[in-house]
């Protein structure tokens, strides 16, 4: 039996073919694993092929697999399928090498002589290269082949650099250094970011096992040593996120840690597939029954996704050591099972309520509204654990656009002291006084701390510092402890910048960064991307993040901005797009930011002949033959084909509620970030089309 690797080019032609050619296909595969010359695969070298290594089986009478070998490891590596002829002419243009410089294994297209033609779109013949100040051995260190070099010279604008990816002239892996070096990065930067051991000799350019074994080449390729194996890859095949992971993924996944790690990343670079399988490593690796993984994140929607995602990639075994929540059902649990007395205040009415009646000890000569009082509870009071006048005097205000005097912190304080009160009187606690209960329990007998082996945070922008001090009050500081992926970009729950450093969570020397966006084409990326232009955005732990170097590989249309005059007409012009398109209505989504619109757009469109299912709380599965719609926070951490956000009018975007319920300028500005926040995370669930529609008097922002 044969080792046959499969490589992530070979699943995107799979998934072009019909059904039963899928199915033959498989079928064909698992022979030549048994027998490569069996005799119905008609296993052959043909002439036409540069590459020697290159060879083709029969699937059916029009359908060929192309394959690699290396007849010393007895490696297959099935690299592409098509019908007879495409599959030739794809062939007969391609070359597999290891790169030795970077010892990854590269598919790439070569000419006649190896001579690549230009694939500029110069404006001008004689203008200059976006790489004429970096030497063809600095290509040819960042992983360019050697056969490629005379394209990259002929790159002036940044379509040809993206023009060479899509017709495979340069290897993937070759891109992302390109990319950086176009986006502004030094050489040695670039050189840093993609080169996993700097300074190492060169490759051995033979040694195909080895190349496959190597992070950079499991990015694109899988390999199956047996039948079992083989039939896993197989059946995981129309998920890459399941086999193919990025290098710099796959090195934050695996392996041990000297303390707690913080990955960010714009949305859709991976950063929840790499901490599903960082979850993943280590239950292999770490995990015992007693000692299980703690996979938390901010939202039960988002938990209930993940669990099903992690069942996909885990052993039976494996998922059973790893326990999935989103955090405020944890600490609920938990402090049950301390005999804790006190319910969560969930209800937005009685919060209104209870802080009304609190407000009426506001000092008549103090001018300051509700939404102040409910500002400086929830950004000053509660994130700093204050219980007393006297700690709400020596408080830090910093980033507060109202200041106080001593004098008028005192005066004020009562309000503040009768919201808590009232809060106790009826038996209810607000979910970070939940948390710092249950630290405080922890950190007063430890023997109560939970048995986990490590912790696992997805959306850490949404959690606030009681959140974090109680992560990390929950297991002592050591390897494997903690493993934190976020983005600031996406904050939309109005949480409070959190300094990961003051919450006892020490990542320094444990950063990084993705830059990959796998999901979104990059014009609509662009697009999300331009909603944030001018928004300062944190790195969760003091500083500050941005998008440079955020890029995505695939492209797409320009998303389709348009107005109408009606709700009506809005809803139809949604119908008729779908219905022209290729998807399933269940591959779509309309989008909307408030839960009433979503109600009126939903009503509106089933009105004119299409079915909807809303996506809420108890709803997350995915209906055939039904639009999606979905409030903006709903969509969080899901995709689609084609994404409408919708309703995007004065009044709606931004909520106008939420806008003028800022208490002063500072909570403006965070507020109107919120808002465009909830806009870009909608517009980036789109996989291939996004619409920006509205009706009536369109947003201020559009």
């Amino acid at each position: 039996m044969v080792s046959i690797a499969f490589s992530e080019k070979y699943f995107s032609a799979l998934s072009q073919l019909e059904p039963k050619e899928q199915s033959q296909a498989n079928k064909a595969l698992l022979q030549f694993q048994q027998n490569p010359q069996h005799g119905g695969l008609h296993y052959e070298k043909l002439t036409a092929f540069k590459d020697e290594k290159l060879r083709s089986i029969r699937v059916n009478q029009d359908v060929r697999i192309i394959l690699a070998v290396a007849e010393q490891d007895a490696l297959y590596m099935v690299l592409y399928i098509a019908h007879h002829d495409d599959a030739y002419d794809w062939a007969a243009k391609r070359k597999i090498e290891i790169n030795p410089s970077t010892g990854c294994l590269q598919v790439f297209a070569v000419a006649e002589h190896e001579q690549l033609p230009q694939v500029v779109t110069q404006t001008e013949s004689n203008g200059p290269g976006l790489f004429d100040q970096i030497k063809d051995r600095q290509l040819l260190k960042l992983g360019v082949p050697e056969a490629s070099i005379p394209v990259v010279r002929g790159m002036a604008i940044e379509a040809d650099l993206e023009n060479a990816l899509d017709r495979d002239q340069i290897p993937k892996d070759a891109y992302e250094g390109l990319f950086m070096l176009m986006a502004g990065a030094t050489f040695e930067e670039a050189y840093n970011e993609v080169v996993p051991e700097p300074g190492s000799d060169e490759f051995d350019t033979s040694d195909f096992a080895g190349a496959l074994s190597r992070p950079e080449s499991k990015a694109h390729f899988t390999v199956a040593d047996n039948e079992v194996e083989l039939l896993e890859v197989l059946e995981q095949s129309l998920e890459k996120w399941r086999v193919f992971l990025h290098p710099k993924q796959r090195r934050l996944a695996n392996g041990r840690k000297n303390g707690p790690v913080r990955v960010l990343g714009g949305a859709g670079t991976g950063k929840t597939v790499a901490a599903m399988h960082r979850a993943k490593w280590l239950a292999n690796n770490v995990a015992t029954e007693e000692s299980k993984v703690l996979f938390t994140t901010f939202t039960k929607n988002l938990a209930a996704d993940i669990r099903e995602n992690l069942s996909k990639i885990c052993s039976n075994e494996s998922f059973a050591k790893i326990e999935v929540t989103n955090l405020d059902a944890w600490v609920i649990n938990f402090l049950k099972t301390q005999g804790y007395d006190f319910r969560l205040l969930t209800s937005s009415n009685l919060e209104r309520e209870l802080w009304e009646q609190a407000y009426s000890e506001k000092p008549a000569n103090e001018d300051l509204s509700l939404a102040f009082f409910k500002e400086e509870w929830s950004h000053v009071i509660q994130p700093q654990s204050i219980t007393s006048v006297e700690e709400y005097k020596r408080a830090s205000r910093i980033g507060r656009g109202t200041r106080l005097s001593r004098a008028q912190r005192i005066a004020i304080w009562p309000v503040f002291a009768e919201y808590r009160r009232l809060l106790t009187q009826r038996q209810y606690r607000e979910t970070d006084d939940a948390y710092r209960d249950a630290r405080l329990l922890m950190e007063a007998d430890p023997s109560k701390r939970p048995s986990f082996c490590g912790l696992v945070v997805d959306e850490a922008q949404d959690m606030g510092s009681q959140a974090f001090k109680l992560l990390r009050a929950m297991i002592p500081e050591g390897a494997n402890d903690i493993f934190i992926v976020g983005d600031g970009h996406q904050r939309i729950y109005g949480k409070n910048r959190v300094v990961l450093g003051q919450c006892g969570i020490n990542i320094r020397g444990r950063s990084s960064r993705l830059k990959l966006n796998y999901r979104t084409t990059d014009e609509t990326r662009k697009k999300a991307v331009s909603l944030l232009h001018g928004v300062e955005v944190d790195d969760l732990d003091g500083g500050t993040d941005s998008h440079q170097y955020y890029h995505s590989l695939m492209h797409g249309p320009e998303p389709l901005e348009q107005s109408f005059a009606t709700l009506d007409e809005q809803c139809q012009a949604i119908i008729e797009i779908i219905r022209s398109g290729t998807s399933d209505p269940s591959a779509c989504c309309v989008v909307a930011r408030t839960n009433n619109e979503v109600e009126r757009l939903r009503s509106c469109i089933e009105r004119l002949g299409l079915m909807c299912h809303k996506l809420d709380g108890s709803s997350a599965a995915l209906v055939s033959g039904r639009l999606n719609v979905a409030t903006m926070h709903r969509v969080k951490g899901l995709e689609f084909d084609a994404v409408f956000v919708a309703s995007a009018n004065s009044g709606l975007v931004p909520l106008s509620s939420v806008v003028q319920s800022a208490g002063d300028p500072v909570m403006l500005r965070q507020k109107e970030a919120e808002e465009r926040a909830l806009v870009y995370v909608s517009l980036t669930r789109a996989r291939k089309l996004a619409y920006l529609f509205s009706y009536g008097e369109r947003s201020e922002w559009f």
